[in-house]
């Protein structure tokens, strides 16, 4: 059998399994970076980060916080005018901060749309722009806003498969020209070139689907649908419409109708028992001719992003006469047990099936590798087919385009490469069969070949011309921003001066108790030396020998702190002192800091 017989059971194994849990991951590509710099101008201020309280504190920990940091800066500490006069600035933040998550419905519009939550989102600017510029962001605002809405109201998606059958091309067999007597003619033959061998390919297969998505409602999705399948100079396809309802926390329904020959429906619900149990039951209707096919899947989670299952399906069934023979059935039942992992780095998934005609083992793992490169090793064990093997991965290459390549092989089956593209909800898949039989060296060179020359492509040209539009587009960015990054230094400056006496204090009192001393504290793009030092700052934030900074935003909007190196991946280095002994620690910057570590 080969691995691309049939297009109904053709798995794509090109790309990883996505990851429905990175948006947990913190965002450190420097694409991503640049991204949120372009969309988001950083002229906001994170008020947690002021307070330095983490997102879920308590009305205690805030109220605590903004009274220990209102002592702080307090202006009547001060005799020098501007010093008096930074410190009220500082504090009508600090103020500004508390008085915004204090208040639960303020706070709750905040962690929502950020600044724009508590204020309008339509108070644009500041009073020194002109009419013409005031004009000129309400425009694009406005725009902005109707973009938004109009993706929201539809969402597109476009699938296309095209099957190669390059069997032929790594066979060449040209047969000896024949003279009109009868004999083998002495005419030398032609060499056969490239481009003979490529003329040789062929489309065995090409499928199409494509899907509109609209909401009705915060819990209610309208899909419409249609595929086409060609194949062999025949082809056939139909209209789908699904449309799924969420009822409440524990339940949800999906109902689903084929509009043209052969008409089917389905209708899907999925239950869930607790917060770690879930049964989900799928009934395929397909006219009266036997029984409904059944899957029913019972699932619980383990640990934290890891889910067992059980899935039962009935195949087709019969009740007395009612229903097919078995020797007349397309669909046979089946028992799964299966275990599954989802995680922002590692992925996994092993099930093993039995059924009526075919049993097989399923293991599949994917690593993250870095911010943009993806790897898979998948293998399949089974009674009929015997063992298949693929390896493959996927590279984003641009900030909304992935590019996967993988190699399958089958010990029974040949060879097959597979080549997908992705772009904004646009998926081209390209399934090349190199080979019906199996071969060592002929998969060995389907492997390196393909995965060697991309790399050669992606290190010679795509990354030194993505590294060079970026760090120009990062120039054009920190002119625009200019302004508000000495601004944003200077504010800190200001800060650390207002520190030190108070820090200089806590320093002698930590001294004399052996307890955690700031000896350097440094935060930046430590690789490039771009960096700031926030020694003052990080030393005025120890309590009781303790340095606790929340994790989950940006540092630089912690009071002392500044960006030195604005869209770049930033780090915080500490060194400190701690019970007579030196220690270091280097955090990334949304991760959360807990001195001393054991």
């Amino acid at each position: 059998m080969s691995l691309m017989d049939d297009t109904n059971t053709f798995e794509d194994k090109t790309m990883p399994a996505e990851n429905f849990f990175a948006n947990s991951e913190p965002i450190n590509d420097p694409e991503d970076l640049l991204a949120i710099l372009e969309s988001r101008p950083p002229t906001e201020t994170n008020h947690y980060a002021v307070l330095n309280i983490s997102k879920s504190a308590s009305i205690e920990e805030i109220k605590e916080a903004y009274r220990r940091w209102s002592e702080v800066f307090d202006p009547e500490k001060h005799s020098d005018p501007a010093l008096k006069n930074s410190a009220a600035a500082k504090l009508r933040v600090i103020k500004e901060a508390f008085d915004v998550l204090s208040d639960p419905r303020q706070r709750a519009e905040y962690n929502r749309n950020g600044d724009s939550g508590t204020a309008s989102k339509w108070d644009i600017g500041h009073k020194v722009k002109t009419p013409q510029e005031t004009m000129d962001d309400y425009a694009r605002l406005a725009k902005e806003q109707q973009q938004l809405e109009l993706e929201n109201l539809v969402r597109s998606r476009n699938d296309i498969t095209i099957h190669v059958d390059a069997t032929r091309v790594f066979k060449y067999y040209q047969p000896p020209p024949i003279s009109p007597f009868g004999r083998t003619s002495a005419k030398k033959q032609r060499t056969p070139t490239i481009i003979d061998s490529l003329e040789r390919t062929e489309i065995s297969q090409l499928y199409m689907k494509n899907s509109f998505l609209t909401r009705f409602g915060p819990k209610t999705q309208l899909i419409l649908g249609g595929d086409m399948t060609s194949r062999s100079g025949t082809g056939s396809g139909n209209i789908t419409g699904t449309l799924r309802h969420i009822y409440s926390d524990k339940l949800s329904l999906e109902l689903g109708a084929s509009m043209l020959s052969p008409r089917a429906a389905i209708v899907k619900g999925t239950y869930n028992v607790d917060p770690l149990t879930f049964v989900a039951g799928t009934a395929h209707f397909r006219g009266t001719r036997g029984p409904t096919p059944l899957v029913m899947t019972f699932g619980r989670r383990i640990t934290k992003g890891t889910t067992g299952y059980m899935t039962y399906k009935t195949g087709d069934w019969a009740i007395g006469s009612w229903g097919p023979v078995f020797d007349e059935r397309q669909n046979y039942s089946s028992m799964a047990l299966g275990i599954s992992s989802v995680d922002v780095k590692d992925s996994y998934q092993v099930e093993m099936l039995t059924g009526v005609l075919r049993s097989n083992l399923l293991m599949d793992r994917t690593w993250t590798v870095d911010e943009s490169t993806r790897v898979r090793v998948g293998s399949n064990l089974s009674s009929t087919t015997g063992l298949t093997v693929s390896i493959g991965g996927d590279r984003r290459i641009t900030q909304h385009t992935r590019l996967g390549l993988a190699v399958e092989v089958a010990l029974s089956g040949g060879i097959a490469f597979n080549l997908k593209v992705m772009r904004l909800g646009q998926s081209v898949t390209v399934p090349i069969m190199l080979s019906n039989e199996y071969s060592p060296k002929f998969a060995f060179w389907s492997a390196v070949v393909p995965f060697c020359s991309l790399a050669a492509l992606d290190l010679g040209y795509v990354k030194p011309k993505r590294r060079r539009e970026r760090a120009q587009k990062l120039q054009e960015l920190r002119q625009v921003h200019a302004e508000f990054i000495a601004n944003q230094k200077k504010e800190a400056e200001e800060a650390v001066n207002l520190l030190k006496d108070s820090t200089a204090r806590k320093t002698k009192q930590e001294q004399e108790k052996d307890g955690l001393v700031v000896v350097e504290a440094v935060y930046g793009n430590l690789n490039a030396g771009i960096i700031a030092d926030v020694t003052i700052a990080v030393q005025a934030l120890v309590n009781n020998s303790q340095l606790v900074m929340p994790g989950g935003h940006s540092k630089n909007h912690v009071l002392g702190f500044y960006d030195p190196c604005l869209g770049e991946k930033k780090q915080l280095r500490i060194r400190y002192e701690f019970q007579k002994s030196m220690h270091e620690a280097i955090l990334d910057d949304l991760e959360h800091v807990v001195l001393p570590v054991r």
